[in-house]
């Protein structure tokens, strides 16, 4: 096989840096503004559930069985 060529000039998105740029109007687009909200906050919500899994201890320890089937 050979290496890996990138095909495309696009970014991955950590690579990506966003900016946020004010454009005055007479009316807020109410539409634009909560679904930025919503993604925000969904955002924060998986970031912060996961730091919270990963601390985690867990509840009961079960060791993987893969030695025993491999064996049996």
């Amino acid at each position: 096989m050979g290496t890996y060529v990138k095909k495309t000039d696009r970014r991955r998105y950590e690579d990506r840096s966003f900016a946020v740029r004010a454009v005055h109007r007479e009316d807020a687009d109410l539409h634009k503004l909560a679904e930025v909200l919503i993604r925000l906050a969904l955002q924060e919500t998986g970031r912060s559930r996961a730091e919270r899994r990963a601390a985690a201890i867990p509840e009961t320890y079960r060791p993987t069985m893969a030695h025993d089937r491999a064996s049996g």
